[in-house]
Formats: structure tokens, sequence, C-alpha cells
């Protein structure tokens, strides 16, 4: 190479430059293909969200609908016996356009009228199960007569899964929802889900392309069921299909969510996002062929190598003639420049048989020698020091870095809440490794007592890039809990929230010494203390909020008899069973329940109408007396029973908090007085 001419070496390094610079760009272009497949996961999983929210409005939608089928029925039951055969021999003119009308505007198939006794006394499309009965008749098996029966039993409502129902001549879901009247069920309203409408939603391929589909479908009893028809797989809805291959059918039917690149059914790449939607108990997936969300990659490749190219020779030949004339004085600045690369920075260049320009040149170069000289020795001192204060520091960071990692309770995740980070001191307090931790969502160590409304507002403000401080109660590993201090703070890249960082201090002995200040040991509840602390602050909130309040003070009938008769155990025994039956029935946020001494008890609620206080009171006398425990000291029932007395502060009411308990007491007493195993309730 050291015979080669000027032109031929700058030839030779513009072609080993552009060597490289192809590769490196061959890497670009994979590195941004590999950024575009990743993107398209993205963009899927969005879609998928898109599709499962769709589905939730519409499920929603229709549970509001049947609520407001229930309060028209529910009135028109105040004013004629609905639910009798008698008022369908001459209902009103009106009615079936109303209903009608009702069914259609809400997208419902069918709005069906039951009796208790399973009897069909009413429905809008007259099919061939109008005047059946769901007990006993030919349809006592479909879901109709399930979702009937559900009612009956005063559950929330829910939407049957999807089966054929002769009497459409099609696949159908239901839902019921009871009619009360007094706190007892008086008859059921039904409704008929339009598969059309829900069709609707799951075939609304506008975010997907060409190529893309969305698989609706579930496994019950060992095979799996289309749920809507497939734009390409030929599947029809409600039919069989093969068990799909682009998501992982065991991880889906236990209820796990996910994304990936697979090849269908076909041997075809694509690019698939799965989920499942509780509310239906369908499995959800969407796709879409690999090939089409990589064609715009495939264009931008073409173009760049077509640039590339291109360029390469136009610059090579410019530079090749622009070389021609000056291969003399470059070839000896080049030699020049060698020596001084092998540390020889004692240069010498007769300048004066060249052009002034390149005297000026060489005179430059001469001088630059010279300082690079200078400079590499400065360097070189400059480098040794810092070796050494680099060495420092890094030692004395990594201390501190072990001290952090085994000392403070820390962990990162990034915007999903998916773990990649924790100290040695977050796997103690959980009873979790690392390797356990790493790559699951943070929801591995949340504990059921914590409300969801907390974590709601911890990630609104967390999202919004804020700071959130707050005390959580964890779980660990081996299913027992843990209180932490915690504040989370958002990392921010080009004003973009992409992960969140977590400093926690463990709290679990403080909160142990606070729930026991204010639990009774024996029922779980809370202690008069607690009560005091809690009827102030929750008045206070009513009185701010304009809100109803209600005090229900609750005894146990006869209990110093049950003691004498039973024995202190089995009178303990009673108590604590009361008190499960309140804590079942105080489980939302604001209701509390207070064992207040011996056989008293007290419930605090609000936000009701005075009838709702009544039922709620009622259900909790009703369910201590379905217990059936034997009392034989207690006539007339002969069972443990309990008396309630309901003060209701109204929204403007100015009562104190003693002024309540005053007026609780008494529809207590009341309750006594007329007998015991009843509810009594006034307003103040």
């Amino acid at each position: 190479m050291r015979n080669m001419t000027v032109t031929r070496r700058t030839v030779f390094w513009l072609l080993a430059i552009s060597t490289v610079w192809f590769v490196v760009l061959t890497f670009v272009v994979l590195q941004v293909r590999e950024r575009v497949r990743h993107d398209g996961l993205i963009e899927i999983r969005n879609v998928l969200q898109h599709k499962t929210e769709s589905i939730e409005r519409y499920v929603g939608a229709q549970k509001t609908s049947l609520d407001n089928l229930g309060y028209i029925i529910d009135f028109e039951s105040r004013h004629h016996a609905v639910f009798s055969r008698s008022f369908w021999k001459d209902p009103p003119a009106e009615w079936n356009t109303i209903v009608s009308d009702f069914a259609r505007e809400n997208g419902f198939y069918d709005v069906f009228i039951i009796s208790i006794q399973g009897d069909i006394l009413y429905s809008v499309k007259e099919e061939n199960d109008l005047h059946t009965n769901l007990f006993s008749g030919p349809y006592r098996n479909s879901e109709l007569a399930a979702v009937f029966k559900n009612a009956l039993s005063n559950v929330l409502p829910y939407i049957s899964d999807f089966r054929y129902y002769p009497p459409s001549r099609d696949y159908a879901a239901f839902m019921a929802k009871p009619i009360l009247k007094g706190g007892k069920v008086i008859g059921v309203a039904a409704v008929q889900i339009d598969n059309r409408a829900i069709h609707a939603v799951i075939n609304d391929y506008r975010e997907l392309g060409k190529t893309g589909e969305v698989i609706a479908s579930v496994y019950r009893n060992g095979e799996w069921i289309a749920m809507a028809p497939l734009r390409h797989g030929g599947y029809k809805a409600y039919g069989r299909m093969h068990e799909p291959s682009c998501f992982p059918a065991d991880e889906v039917r236990k209820g796990e969510k996910g994304e990936r690149y697979a090849l269908n059914a076909k041997g075809s790449g694509v690019a698939v996002a799965w989920d499942y939607i509780e509310e239906l108990r369908w499995i959800v997936a969407v796709t879409i062929n690999e090939q089409e969300l990589l064609n715009g990659w495939y264009k931008l490749m073409t173009s760049l190598m077509v640039i590339f190219f291109n360029g390469v020779f136009l610059i090579g030949f410019m530079v090749v003639m622009a070389f021609r004339s000056f291969s003399g004085p470059i070839q000896e600045l080049t030699n020049k420049a060698k020596q001084l690369s092998e540390g020889d920075y004692d240069i010498d260049i007769n300048a004066s048989k060249y052009d002034y320009e390149w005297q000026i040149l060489v005179d430059a170069f001469k001088q630059m020698s010279l300082e690079i000289k200078h400079k590499i020795a400065q360097l070189n001192e400059l480098n040794q020091s810092l070796e050494e204060r680099i060495r420092a520091k890094a030692q004395t960071l990594q201390q501190y870095i072990d001290i952090v990692d085994k000392y403070v309770i820390t962990s990162r995740t990034d915007k999903y809440g998916i773990i990649t980070y924790v100290s040695e001191a977050f796997c103690r307090v959980s009873g979790y490794t690392k390797e356990e931790l790493i790559g699951k969502n943070h929801r591995i160590v949340r504990h059921p007592d914590m409300s969801p409304e907390l974590f709601a507002q911890l990630w609104t403000t967390i999202s919004a890039g804020r700071v959130w401080k707050g005390e959580i109660k964890n779980r660990r590993a081996d299913g027992t809990h843990y209180w932490v201090d915690t504040t989370i703070t958002p990392t921010v890249e080009n004003g973009e929230v992409v992960g969140y960082t977590a400093v926690r201090h463990d709290i679990t002995d403080k909160k142990m010494i606070e729930e026991m200040a204010v639990t009774d040991p024996m029922t779980g509840l809370y202690n008069r203390r607690h009560y005091v602390k809690t009827i102030q602050k929750e008045l206070n909130r009513a009185k701010r909020s304009r809100y109803s309040l209600a005090l229900m003070m609750i005894d146990v009938d006869n209990f110093k008899l049950y003691n004498d008769t039973y024995g202190h155990q089995e009178g303990d025994e009673v108590l604590s069973r009361v008190a499960e039956i309140l804590k079942m029935y105080t489980s939302r946020g604001g209701e509390c329940a207070f064992r207040l001494g011996g056989e008293e008890f007290a419930v605090l609620v609000g936000s009701m109408e005075e009838a709702e206080y009544y039922d709620l009171a009622e259900r909790i006398r009703r369910d201590v007396e379905t217990l059936h425990i034997v009392h034989e000291k207690n006539p007339p029932a002969s069972c443990v029973t309990i008396s309630v007395g309901v003060a209701m502060r109204g929204p403007d009411s100015a009562i104190t908090c003693e002024e309540l308990y005053k007026h609780a007491d008494a529809q207590l007493y009341r309750s006594k007085e007329q007998g015991r195993n009843r509810v009594s309730v006034g307003s103040v």
C-alpha cells in the first residue's frame, strides 16, 4: 500500500469508509425494524385495550339499562299488580309501547316480565317461551331460567353465557333483576341481549388495516367456541373452532393477558395481543399480519439504500477529481502525519517548494506537532491523576450503593408497573427473591385489604409526573402482611414518564399498635374508643357534604339469660357470629361496625334514604335470626335474635353526636318494648 498513489489511496479509503457506513446503516435499519416490531406490539395492545373497553362499556350500559327497566316496572307495580296473570289479560294500552320502545332504544332483543312462581307473563317478541314456566316448563334449563333463579336470590345481576335458545332460534344471553317491595322479591325483570350490537363492537376493524383480525372466544367443556364471526378465519359465530395457535391458550384460560409475535394457523407471522373479559368470561385476541406492520420499514430501507449508493458514487468521484492536483504535498503531509502518529514529533518539511497556501498549511502542521507533543505530556500527567481519583470515587460510591441495597426498601418499575429492580431489603421484608419479583407487576405484593380507590388516586398522581406519599399494606410471599410508609417518584425523560422509583420504610409495628388500640380483640370489630373518635369525624363530613347519616344501635335479645343457660364461652361465640354479619354489611368506605360493650353493637352508615336504612337493618336482623342458634329463654323465637334501633340524621340536621346516640338508643328501647326481634327507625 506504500507504493499506492494518492488517488488510489483516496479511492481505497473511500471504499473502506463506505463499507463501514454500509454496515452501520444496515445495523441501524435492523434496529429500526426491531423498534417498528416493538411499536407494533404496543399498537396492537392499544387496539385490544380499545376493543375491551368498548365491550366493557357496552356491558355497563346494558346493566344500567336493566336497572332503568327495574325502576319502570317498580313504579308500575306500585299502582298495578304487574306480576299477576289478571293484569296481563287486559294491560294498559300504552304498556307494550313503553316496553317495546325501551327494548329498541337500549339495544335489547327482548324484555320479559316473570312472576316469582317462574311464569313468563309478558315478552316483547311473544315467542314460544311466553306463558311457560321457568321452574317446570320446557325452558327450565335455559340461561334465562338461570338468571331468573339468580335474581330470586336478590344477587347482583350478571350476563349469562351465550347458548342456543330455541324460542329465538339463535344463540342468546340474558340478564335479570329482582323487583322488590318491602324488602321482598315480588317478581323479576329480564332482558335478552341483542347479538348484533355486541358483534358490531367486535367486528369494528377500523384500527386493524387489511389483515387485522379480532378473535372472541370461550373455552367451554374442552372446546373452543367462536363468539363472533371471524374476518378471515371462516368461523361463524357460536361455532366450534380449532384451538388458537397464536396465543398461549393455557395462560389465557387462567385470565392472564399479554402480547407477542407468533405464527397463526396458516403459518403466517402475526402480532397478537390477548385479554380476558371477566364480565362475559370471553377471551378476546387481536392480530395483524407482521408483513403489514413492516411495510413502512421496507419502503424506508429501500429509499435509504438508494440514497446511500448514489451519494457514495458522487462523493467518490468528486474526491478523486479534486485530489489529483494535490497528490505531491498530500503525500508528504500524509507521511509526516504517520510519523507524528508513531510518536515522533520532530517534524521537518521543506515548504518552499510548494505554493503559498501549502506553505501556510505545512507551517501550521509543524506548529501543531509541537503543541501536540506538549499537550500529550500534560494529558499523561492529568490522566494518571484522574484515574486515581475515579478509582477512589468508584469505591466510595459502591459502598453507598451496597448500604442502600441492604438497608433501604427500594424498587423501580417501568411506566406499566413492571418491576425492573428491587433492593435486598425489599426482598427481605417481602419474602420474595429478586428472580421472583423482577419482570412481574407490582401487584404481586398488593394486599386485598387495600381499597382500589387508593391505588386509582396513586396512579393518577404519579402518571401526571407528581410525587405520591402514603402508607400501604402489602402481602408477603407467605401470605402475611406488612405496612410501609412509601414515597413514589416518577422518572421523566423528554417530558414523558418512563418509570417510577419507590422508597419505603417498614411501619408494621406502628400499625399493629394502632390497630390494637381501636379493635375489640374478641370480635375484631372497632371498639368504643374508636367509635367516639369516628362518630364526630363522620358527622362533620356528612354536614359538609350534605348527605344523610344513620346510627344503628343493636342489642342481642335476652343475652344475659343466654349466658346463664349455655355458658359464657357459647355467649362469646354468639357475639362473634353477630360481628361477622355486621362486617359483611359494612365493607364499603365510610361504613363502620363497633362493639360498644357486652352484647351492645353499633353500625354507622350514610348516603341512603330512610327506607334503605330500614331495609339494611332488617337484613341484618333477619340474617342473625336465620343463624338458628338455639336460645330457649328467648320466646317466641326460641333462637338468638337482635333488636335494632336506627336514628337517621337528615342532610340539613344540626344534631350532635350525643343526641344522635340518645335517639338511636331510644329507638332500640322502643324495639325491645314492642317485643324484641324487630327494627325501629326514627328521623332527627
